[in-house]
């Protein structure tokens, strides 16, 4: 599979939802790319904007600014016509795959279905392929006639992947996809979800709060504070080592076992819960927990940056701590 070039090139981009209590800052001036082939772990609390982010890159939100550039296209505010024929290539597994599947129908015609919108196929053409899609994600054929419920959360998954790569999509947005699973479960989706970008080259964008689960998937990491990416980097270098304040914190907390011929993990703790969306701290978000804060921190807001001296160039941070270009 070939990644020189972006498939997804994100810019700027802002959601912010309305409530009672004020605007909720889910997603603030957030940029990152995705190559073909690539898959980016999105990490980061509960609340963070991570899912208002997923869906805002599919145009299931309308994004407020900033811009979605898909394999080429400005697809930022395309009118419900002209992103039709995009959406096949730009797809989205839910948390939850029994609320996703539609309990009234079968899981042929739950299959079937993105055929019969996007007109591929006739009625016996989309009954073989729905049977291909069944294997592909390893259920079995007389499967087709059952209804979600007959299912394990497993199996549902599986039945909401297959019908996310229905259409050969180029990107799939994975929304904690595992998070509802079992551990054992856990490990057999991610297989499946390699094993279908390796056949497929397909590029995911999976969204996660466990470390441990991004681990095996992602080429790269971003790590995602009260609504601000606050570092991007490769796998392994945020793996060997975190830099931003936060980022220490979210991997220092990892339960992995030291080797004894291994030095023990630096813990860095934080204190209080995440400030509240409708009013972020001035300057920088993360200072009001930060054990290295300094009064620039209170103030200036960091930009999002490519460390001077670093030897990851992929790797881009937003601190104060750190000269970035």
């Amino acid at each position: 599979m070939s990644r020189d070039r972006d498939l997804l090139s994100v810019t700027g981009l802002v959601k912010h939802h309305h409530s009672t209590g004020g605007k909720v800052r889910a997603v603030d001036s957030v940029s990152f790319r995705v190559a073909t082939g690539e898959t980016l772990g999105l990490v980061g609390e509960s609340g963070c904007g991570k899912s208002t982010l997923g869906r805002t890159l599919i145009r299931l939100h309308e994004p407020d600014e900033g811009s979605i550039v898909f394999d080429g296209m400005d697809i930022t505010h395309l009118g419900r016509r002209a992103l039709r024929p995009v959406r096949r290539h730009l797809q989205m597994v839910f948390q939850d795959p029994y609320a996703s599947l539609n309990p009234r129908r079968s899981i042929e015609q739950i299959l079937a279905e993105p055929f019969e919108v996007h007109a591929v196929g006739d009625r016996l053409d989309r009954r073989e392929r729905v049977r291909a899609l069944l294997a592909r994600v390893g259920l079995r054929q007389d499967h087709a006639g059952r209804h979600p419920h007959e299912f394990s959360g497993g199996q549902r998954q599986r039945i909401a992947i297959a019908r996310a790569i229905a259409l050969e999509p180029k990107l799939i947005v994975c929304d904690e996809p595992v998070s509802a699973l079992d551990v054992s479960i856990q490990a057999q989706i991610i297989n499946l979800l390699r094993r279908l970008q390796r056949e497929s080259g397909l590029s995911y964008v999976f969204i996660s709060h466990d470390l441990s689960v991004i681990g095996h998937l992602a080429d790269r990491i971003a790590v995602m504070y009260l609504g601000e990416i606050v570092e991007i980097a490769s796998r392994s270098a945020l793996w060997r080592e975190p830099l931003h304040p936060y980022s220490q914190v979210l991997f220092s907390a990892i339960p992995i076992p030291a080797a004894p011929s291994q030095p023990r993990r630096h813990r860095v703790a934080m204190v209080g819960e995440p400030p509240s969306p409708i009013d972020p701290p001035s300057g920088c978000r993360f200072h009001t927990r930060c054990p290295y804060a300094m009064p620039r921190c209170r103030e200036e807001t960091p930009r999002l940056g490519t460390l001077s001296d670093g030897d990851d160039a992929q790797r881009r941070i937003a601190c104060h701590l750190y000269e970035v270009e």
